[in-house]
């Protein structure tokens, strides 16, 4: 059975919010950062306590939403697209920070976080929780992680043999300056061959952090209830398997394939679950293409984003994904489900454009000619809105770096909408959801927020993948 609950928005301008939706300057951010009030300005708190008493009957979209340009593009256009267009916002390390400084450190323990596949939800997540694994285990080196890239032929082919560079998704130097920043005493290696010592070291394959815990409360699903006590089980593993790390013999960790979802975010304070997946940033010229695809959607939906002295996005759209490739699990909604689903939400939030990620042309095709049909909704994607050059840029990317800009589009979105089994979908619905309380906000709770709404069944916490939302990095 399925249902579909109608969460409404905030007459907030996201493009002016941060990355933790507050409309404040960099300095007066800085100010607020270590503070414990709320980050989002109160008129942004007054419109989500509104939308939140609305009923479907009483509800009225904003009048209109002015998606401005940040300071930066105030006094030139010469900058990147990606640098004007801030997706991201100031960087706030000092949760991180703090983190670092708690663990005890273990000279010559080396941690590996490549053992990941799948989508930018599943690589992301991985990466961070091994990182958060890696530091409580007192890691002094983290090799640069790199990316499985999925057969293109074939998408649920996860197991290719082609290991890409760590800036396939990301953005290398920001993740070295903010680790080395946060996390002096943890060194970014390359290569194995520059762990001090390498000649001498002992590799430890498939480590499952939760194979330390009681047998008889094993669980492969959800969290690792046993935190309290990994370090202490984890070095005690060390010792009696005589594999404790020094910087003579180094020993390097890696884990076992798909633990995404075994660290719950929020054991380490709101601040940290809203600030340490900031470490993961799309690679800069693919953000170049999402800021690009964001102006021409500012276009569709009828409005010159240059037409001012100060270039701004007006452009309220609804942001959906359809979770129907050829990947697709059999239990997961049918497309025809996400469609229902979603259009629902586009009637509640009388939006009038759409911009679609879907992988599936066929699917997409039916969702444009059903959202115009009922709604008269306008439905684009990226495919349609980028010309020349720019599509080019688009189609000279694989499949899964295409997909980072479907990953980012929807992130400015009015509303979001997408399937509650997708991880792709969550990691834009709870990056989202940050704007509803800056570095203080809460957990997520299904089926949404004022920002976006999962589409999907809520029944079974493991069945229905719910214990992935408490352990995924927004």
């Amino acid at each position: 059975m399925f249902f579909f609950t109608y969460h409404f928005f905030s007459d907030t301008s996201l493009s002016r919010l941060g990355a933790f939706g507050d409309g404040f300057t960099d300095d007066e951010r800085e100010v607020n950062d270590r503070s414990n009030t709320t980050l989002l300005p109160s008129s942004s708190a007054a419109s989500l306590s509104k939308a939140s008493q609305l009923s479907s009957k009483a509800y009225k979209p904003p009048k209109t939403l002015v998606f401005q340009w940040p300071n930066l593009l105030r006094s030139t256009l010469r900058y990147s697209i990606s640098t004007t267009f801030d997706f991201n916002g100031k960087y706030i390390g000092w949760p991180l920070e703090r983190v670092c400084n708690e663990t005890e450190y273990q000279p010559g323990l080396v941690f590996h976080c490549d053992n990941n596949s799948g989508g930018i939800g599943n690589i992301r997540n991985f990466i961070l929780t091994c990182i958060r694994y890696a530091i409580d285990a007192g890691a002094t080196g983290i090799m640069l992680p790199k990316i499985r890239q999925c057969s293109e032929k074939d998408l649920s082919n996860l197991f290719t043999t082609s290991l890409q560079p760590f800036d396939y998704f990301f953005d290398e130097q920001h993740f070295r300056s903010t680790m080395g920043a946060s996390c002096p005493r943890i060194v970014i290696y390359n290569f194995t061959e520059d762990i001090p010592n390498s000649e001498n070291k002992i590799d430890i394959k498939e480590f499952y952090p939760k194979d330390l815990n009681n047998p008889e409360e094993a669980d492969n699903r959800g969290e690792n209830r046993h935190l309290d006590m990994f370090r202490t089980k984890f070095d005690k593993w060390l010792t009696e398997t005589n594999r404790t790390p020094k910087v003579s013999r180094p020993v390097t960790i890696r884990f076992k394939w798909a633990r995404f979802f075994k660290w719950p975010i929020y054991r380490d304070g709101p601040e940290f679950a809203a600030t340490f997946g900031d470490i993961l940033r799309a690679r800069k010229d693919i953000a170049d293409l999402a800021a690009t695809t964001l102006i021409e959607m500012s276009r569709y939906v009828g409005f010159d984003p240059y037409a001012q002295e100060v270039p701004t996005l007006e452009a309220p759209y609804l942001g959906v994904q359809l979770r129907s490739e050829s990947d697709a699990l059999s239990f997961w909604p049918s497309s025809e489900t996400q469609t229902n689903g979603s259009l629902e939400v586009a009637n509640k939030t009388k939006l009038r454009y759409a911009y679609l990620a879907c992988g599936n042309a066929s699917d997409s095709q039916q969702f444009a000619e059903k959202a115009w049909s009922q709604l008269n909704l306008n439905v684009t994607s990226k495919l349609d809105l980028l010309k020349g050059d720019d599509l080019k840029r688009l189609q000279d990317l694989s499949w899964d770096q295409q997909a980072l800009v479907d990953y980012l589009v929807p992130s400015k979105s009015t509303h979001f909408t997408g399937c509650s089994f997708s991880t792709f979908t969550m990691n834009i619905a709870f990056k989202r959801h940050l704007m509803t309380g800056g570095i203080n906000t809460g957990p997520w709770k299904s089926p949404g927020d004022a920002y976006s709404t999962l589409v999907g069944r809520y029944e079974r916490w493991r069945g229905d993948w719910m214990f992935m939302y408490e352990c995924m990095w927004p």
